[in-house]
């Protein structure tokens, strides 16, 4: 577990591999500029973006998550603007693996 801050990229489509993601939320800071960002691993993961770096996902730490089936890759809009939320959480439902993340900005 441990912060990655995405925040200065400003190429696109900017591709990120992280490695020893665990069973804790690791913290992921995105870029203003993104419009898109899509997240995978070849391990199913849970992905929020309410909470705090090192939390668990489930009964006492972070409850409103979704799941990403192993292998598969979610791709999720942004908002631009003040409404615009540029954290995510990311953890595996056990183990640990590799996340790969592809951040994108539309013309």
């Amino acid at each position: 577990m441990a912060t990655h801050d995405l925040s200065n990229v400003n190429t696109y489509p900017k591709f990120k591999t992280i490695d020893n993601i665990d069973n804790t939320a690791t913290k992921i800071i995105l870029p203003n500029g993104a419009t898109a960002v899509s997240i995978g691993s070849p391990a199913a993961l849970y992905c929020a973006n309410d909470g705090d770096d090192g939390d668990s996902f489930g009964s006492g730490g972070v409850t409103d998550y979704v799941f990403i089936p192993a292998n598969n890759l979610l791709e999720i809009p942004m908002e631009i603007g003040r409404q615009s939320n540029r954290v995510l959480l990311v953890a595996t439902q056990s183990g640990s693996s590799t996340l790969h993340i592809v951040i994108n900005r539309s013309k």
